[in-house]
């Protein structure tokens, strides 16, 4: 029953996300309609302008503030804050992202030595490449190095990546594939839909931003994914099942030209069967649902 009782919050939760992006449905339809011309009028000088002058790298450097890392379902922090800075750098497709996380007073149940206290445990570096490749369709491809502190992982990771993102009138959908290379082999599959909603109305260039989720693991290692029974005995097998959902609300409020301020909420739920021990066996808090909050500062230059 209790199962039941959380099977039906997490849908009533996903369905008023999805509400959200198709309620403006129609409303976004008839701005388009009658605003048609105008855009494309704005497309053609856009163009013009890029055309006099040569494309140029662009930056931004980013801070999140959250009261918990989770990491694709798994809680890698519990009892205080993280800070998350990251930088990016675009041009002509191309990017580089460093991003890292920092917990102001970590506590890993599974780490090789008791610490406790200010941590700097994971930095990672991306770097992929976008490409329109027909109307709306954009392909990336990419590969990720994951460097994790000794005390959490005995090895580093390299993952490489692939996302189809299709942009249809009213939100954008998409489907990521990551493959672990290194020393965790595995698959991570993910497909998920996005919508900004504007609200010009209250400061120019606000948006709500809308995301949800949902993947599946299939993975080639017993021990990095541990498969547990219904009794909650661990089982010589390898974990392929359906992982976590993920939903995400963030409110985009520009400050002045180059700097946004982005207040968030975010809501992780496993999918059920494999996932839910597996999670819990995971998360340092032993939890497979989690919710968090907290803000991010991004300045573009």
């Amino acid at each position: 029953m209790e199962r039941l009782g959380f099977e039906k919050k997490w849908v009533i939760v996903m369905g008023l996300v999805l509400g959200l992006m198709i309620g403006w449905a129609p409303l976004g339809l008839a701005d388009a309609v009658s605003s048609e011309k105008a855009q494309e009028l704005q497309k053609v000088e856009a163009k013009a302008e890029e055309a006099k002058e040569p494309e140029k790298p662009t930056w931004n450097l980013g801070a999140d503030f959250l009261s918990q890392y989770v990491w694709r379902g798994i809680a890698l922090s519990r009892t205080a804050m993280v800070f998350q800075p990251s930088l990016t750098g675009t041009y002509k497709g191309f990017a580089i992202n460093v991003w890292s996380n920092i917990d102001m007073n970590e506590r890993n149940p599974y780490g090789k030595a008791s610490h406790r206290g200010f941590a700097w445990n994971e930095t990672d570096l991306t770097f992929s490449y976008s490409r329109e490749v027909i109307t709306n369709l954009t392909l990336t491809g990419g590969l990720i190095y994951y460097i994790l502190a000794g005390n959490n992982s005995q090895f580093n990771s390299v993952e490489i990546y692939g996302t189809a993102d299709y942009k249809l009138p009213w939100f954008n959908f998409g489907v990521s594939a990551y493959r672990e290379v290194a020393h965790f082999p595995g698959t991570f599959v993910q497909w998920y839909i996005h919508r900004a909603i504007e609200i010009p109305y209250l400061v120019e260039g606000m948006n709500l931003d809308l995301y949800a989720s949902w993947s599946a693991e299939f993975s080639n290692d017993k021990a990095a994914y541990p498969v547990f029974d219904s009794a909650g005995n661990l089982e010589n097998k390898f974990y392929q099942s359906l992982h976590a959902g993920y939903l995400a609300v963030a409110l985009n409020i520009p400050v002045g030209k180059y700097v946004v301020v982005a207040p968030k909420v975010q809501y992780w739920y496993g999918l059920g069967g494999q996932s839910t021990g597996t999670l819990n066996a995971l998360s340092w808090d032993a939890q497979h649902n989690h919710i968090l909050g907290g803000v991010n500062l991004t300045v573009n230059f």
